[in-house]
């Protein structure tokens, strides 16, 4: 369950970094009720033994450990970057499926890259579409492993894609690669760490010019920050699944 004093420090700091040092001040009072708000929740978790219809059929871990969430500060994560960082759940394959049917692309020609990959599922699911590659980005080595693991094992004759990789490394610093690619981001992070991620598309996009495709998936205050990007064009806004997708303006 949530590792809720390993936050304490963390959440200062950032909130320093995000609001300065006077309001900061005034949510560090309100902190310890929070805590022990956050603490009689957590301790009403179980870990779930129950495992889902997608983990069954094909063989794989890419359930939440509690609730169908994994919890980040349960993880060892080396990138500072991890307090900014959405815990974990695997995506529904209903709602993956409803993305996909908006791609009208010839998928041969593109990369699939999932910003913050977890335990792969959203990995394997693209797997059964025939992309160039499948590459997920994700800063724990734990969930990576996972992932790793289960790339592994997932064995289905729908895979169309066999080149599926897990890269253990924080997103922010992961180098596009520069063919035409689909981006797909399970809001992974916080806005602070997405406008970053926003500027190396956008300049990656200036160094080599291609078809590149967004995917956010509970967009929320994102969606604004994608909205206002001037290299993005909204293509679709599914409200019952609650996803956006956009394209670049050139390539």
């Amino acid at each position: 369950m949530p590792r809720i004093i390993r936050t304490i420090i963390p959440r200062i700091k950032k909130s320093i970094k995000e609001l300065g040092i006077a309001v900061s001040l005034f949510r560090a009072v309100l902190l310890p009720i929070h805590l022990v708000r956050e603490h009689r929740a957590a301790r009403r978790l179980t870990r779930d033994q129950r495992r889902s219809d997608f983990d069954l059929a094909y063989g794989v871990e890419t359930d939440g450990d509690f609730d169908d969430w994994t919890y980040l500060s349960d993880l060892k994560i080396p990138s500072a970057n991890w307090i900014y960082g959405s815990n974990y759940s695997g995506i529904e394959p209903e709602r993956f499926s409803a993305i996909f049917s908006t791609l009208n692309i010839r998928f041969e020609d593109f990369l699939f890259i999932d910003f913050g990959s977890g335990k792969g599922r959203a990995l394997l699911m693209a797997s059964e579409f025939p992309f160039k590659r499948v590459i997920g980005v994700e800063f724990s080595p734990e969930l990576d492993a996972t992932a790793r693991h289960n790339i592994q094992s997932h064995r289905t004759p729908r895979q169309r894609c066999k080149s599926i990789d897990s890269v253990c490394m924080d997103f922010v610093h992961f180098p596009l690669p520069q063919e035409p690619s689909v981006l797909f981001f399970f809001d992974p992070c916080a806005e602070t760490v997405f406008l970053q991620v926003l500027e190396n598309i956008k300049q990656s996009l200036h160094d080599h010019p291609r078809e590149i495709y967004v995917i956010y998936v509970a967009p929320s205050r994102k969606e604004q920050l994608l909205d206002s990007a001037d290299f993005l064009l909204k293509l679709v806004r599914n409200a019952e699944h609650n996803f956006s997708v956009y394209k670049t303006t050139e390539a």
